[in-house]
């Protein structure tokens, strides 16, 4: 008997032991990043408007510019790798907290046909949400099957950050990061705004990388992004929450190379949304008065744009939201 207690007593020590190093090793080797900050001020801030979506959003709508133009307040929680789950949950955490008056889904069609990747990248989202059944039902949604390392050793996935350790544990004992500021995540190629855009700076000689790029296929897309669009449209609807849906431009050279395919998409989503009754604007084909559509202001073929065209895109964005407004008074 005293054998018995003395065994459990050591695998519960050993359990203890493994805890605290793996949170030792979370807390020293995980990055700061944008989830954190996001579902920060969704949390504690009202907004009439949240914009959700992918990281085209990200790099295109400048809440700060829009509300100029719309006389609303807004934030943008658009971030890379930010799937229909995703940004279901980020919309039901913001609703327990800060009830929105209108959510603008930024949708990017390749997503809905590209399978999300079980890693770090897809649950950096999940766990920055504070403890509640929210953020349950997030992990038995999304979470739950998904390599135990996700959830409980996160660590794993940053293992490559152990030389930068001491950095990393100096800037979470900061007031910065305990203060959700977002200073720590800039650098000298990318300013993030306290309203959650993502300023990139431009370089006219920068590399835009392959043609080759992600593209949308019908006869690939995902049962997840349609069950959680469907969710989203529901949710908007028990909350009295307006939702708009919109698409960011892609270059001109882009849309030239793999026209069918845009177009495409747009029947595609336009009927769809029609459907949902939903309003839908795919900014590829509609008039954007001054805004130069040309590669030299973009990122990327994808259609990530540079700071200023960001801008420039966000005062046309606040426009058609603002006479969207007015026509419903």
């Amino acid at each position: 008997m005293h054998s018995f207690k003395w065994k459990a007593v050591r695998a519960a020590g050993f359990v203890v032991i493994c805890c605290l190093l793996t949170g030792l090793l979370n807390f020293a080797l995980q990055q700061y990043n944008i989830a954190r900050v996001n579902v920060h001020r969704i949390g504690t801030t009202q907004y009439d408007d949240i914009f959700i979506g992918t990281s085209h959003g990200l790099s295109a709508i400048n809440p700060e510019i829009i509300d100029q133009i719309t006389g609303r307040k807004s934030t943008n929680i658009c971030m890379p790798d930010e799937h229909l789950i995703d940004s279901y949950f980020l919309v039901k955490e913001a609703c327990r907290k800060k009830k929105p008056k209108r959510i603008i889904y930024e949708l990017d069609p390749s997503y809905w046909s590209t399978v999300q990747n079980h890693g770090s990248n897809s649950v950096y989202i999940y766990k920055e949400f504070p403890m509640s059944l929210v953020k349950l039902e997030y992990f038995w949604a999304k979470v739950k099957e998904m390599d135990i390392r996700v959830t409980l050793a996160p660590w794993f996935y940053y293992r490559n950050q152990a030389g930068n350790i001491e950095e990393t544990v100096r800037m979470k004992l900061s007031s910065a990061y305990q203060n959700y500021e977002v200073g720590p995540l800039n650098n000298g190629l990318q300013d993030y705004t306290e309203e959650g855009y993502m300023y990139q700076i431009t370089d006219p000689n920068g590399d835009k990388g392959s043609q080759n790029i992600v593209l949308w296929n019908q006869q690939q897309i995902q049962d997840v992004e349609k069950e959680y669009f469907r969710k989203l449209t529901e949710l908007c609807r028990e909350e009295e929450i307006e939702l708009v849906v919109i698409t960011t431009p892609v270059p001109q050279e882009t849309l030239d190379l793999y026209r069918d395919v845009f177009e495409e998409a747009h029947r595609y989503y336009t009927e769809l949304m029609e459907a949902y009754d939903v309003p839908y604007y795919d900014f590829n084909y509609l008039p954007l008065d001054d805004f130069d559509r040309g590669i030299r202001n973009y990122l990327d073929y994808e259609g990530h744009m540079y700071g200023e065209s960001g801008n420039q895109f966000s005062r046309v964005l606040g426009t058609y939201l603002k006479e969207m407004y007015e026509k419903k008074r």
